[in-house]
């Protein structure tokens, strides 16, 4: 009966007299090969990190990927590759591992060779199928996934894919077919809207004969929203970024220079990314008037607590009661445009582009308005400034003109 293989290893090599270069060698044995490393016996911790990285190649890249046929390669290990050394770069890696998840339970027993066009649009139908994530019961009537989220997902899984490639590259590169992909129903609020917004985070609840009624000790509960309106309709952040803003300078985080009159969107230690850039901004008159009055108010709540001995710190902007946010804010904010009467389609994203496109409707300049909300004038245009057809009000005025 044969031994067992007992995998690579390190093995210290006698001198070699026939060698001119004979002396000592740790060397790595896996069956029949034996590989250099290059380090004699005084340098076992080289010999080994050199064993490690030869132990990595072998687990990132089995001999059958080498002749890049796709029928070698499982989706779960690319997808896998692509989560343990892309996402942790990217700008929302929380989401993009939750994507990599519906995708492993689809995906996760087939091969590369399996990616064609039908399988990608069963995947669309498997998808949305499913009822969201966010079901409480399984009694209620739930919203199902939509195609735009799959969409999302099979676009990860072309960048999963194409990651695999630059390092093993495939004989014939997988296509991910995606879906149509549909018109956003994002679009600008108006101003009598934006503020039927903050009279609902102040308390007020809409009738259906059109008259608001107070409703008792809801306003304390979303002071955060109040925070979270006007923090986005004046400076147009990304609600991510609004969420991790911080009162005191941070290398990691968003914060504020009350001093200075500055919001810093990514702390000073953080890479900006191409797609979702973080410039600095210079906070409005107005708002900079109330995030003072925010800032002294917690400074307040943090002194009264020590009264009471409690070592409570606010250093987010936006808290709940004390608790900074892991998470989005969902519930609250469905619950306030409910109580607004406006659409259930308007989410936070709504005042990034409810930003851009009243600064476009006050004839700021294009590259201006587009450095302060952090993108370029392209997308300034094309995506968020055509909302509605005031916006090209500057030229209604100019022909208007004798």
């Amino acid at each position: 009966m044969p031994r067992p293989a007992k995998g690579a290893r390190l093995y210290l090599r006698a001198a070699r007299p026939e060698r001119r270069m004979g002396g000592p060698c740790y060397v790595i044995r896996d069956g029949d090969r034996e590989i250099s490393t290059g380090c004699g016996p005084d340098r076992l911790a080289d010999a080994e990190r050199e064993l490690e990285v030869y132990l990595a190649g072998k687990r990132q890249a089995p001999p059958a990927v080498r002749d890049g046929d796709p029928a070698s390669v499982a989706i779960a290990d690319v997808l896998i590759h692509y989560a343990e050394h892309r996402v942790p770069q990217l700008a929302d890696p929380a989401s993009n591992l939750i994507w990599i998840e519906h995708l492993i339970a689809f995906w996760g027993a087939l091969t590369c060779d399996k990616i064609v066009r039908s399988r990608c649009e069963a995947y669309v139908r498997h998808r949305t199928a499913q009822p969201k994530a966010r079901v409480k019961s399984p009694q209620a009537v739930a919203k199902r996934v939509s195609t735009e989220t799959a969409r999302r997902e099979l676009e990860v899984l072309s960048a999963a894919i194409g990651y695999w490639h630059g390092e093993w590259p495939f004989a014939r590169r997988p296509t991910v077919s995606l879906p149509p992909k549909a018109e956003s129903p994002r679009d600008a609020l108006t101003r009598e809207q934006g503020a039927r917004l903050l009279k609902a985070a102040m308390g007020w609840q809409v009738q259906p004969d059109g008259q608001w009624r107070r409703r008792p000790g809801v306003a304390a509960s979303r002071t955060h929203l109040r925070r979270f309106l006007l923090l986005g309709f004046y400076t147009g952040s990304r609600p991510g970024v609004l969420l991790k803003l911080l009162w005191r300078e941070s290398p990691t985080q968003a914060w504020v220079d009350l001093d200075g009159g500055i919001i810093y969107r990514r702390g000073r230690e953080e890479r900006d990314h191409r797609t979702k850039r973080r410039p600095l901004c210079k906070i409005p008159p107005r708002l900079l008037a109330h995030m003072r009055r925010w800032a002294e108010a917690d400074a307040r709540a943090e002194a009264s607590a020590r009264a009471w001995g409690d070592d409570l710190t606010l250093t987010a902007v936006l808290h709940y009661r004390g608790r900074p946010f892991s998470g989005r804010i969902r519930t609250a904010w469905e619950g306030m445009v409910r109580d607004s009467g406006l659409s259930s389609e308007v989410t936070p994203h709504w005042m990034r582009h409810t930003a851009a496109t009243w600064l476009m409707e006050r004839d700021v300049e294009p590259w201006a308005a587009a450095g302060f909300m952090g993108m370029t004038p392209t997308v300034l245009e094309t995506t968020y400034g055509h909302h509605r057809p005031s916006h090209q009000s500057a030229v209604t005025r100019a022909h208007s003109r004798r």
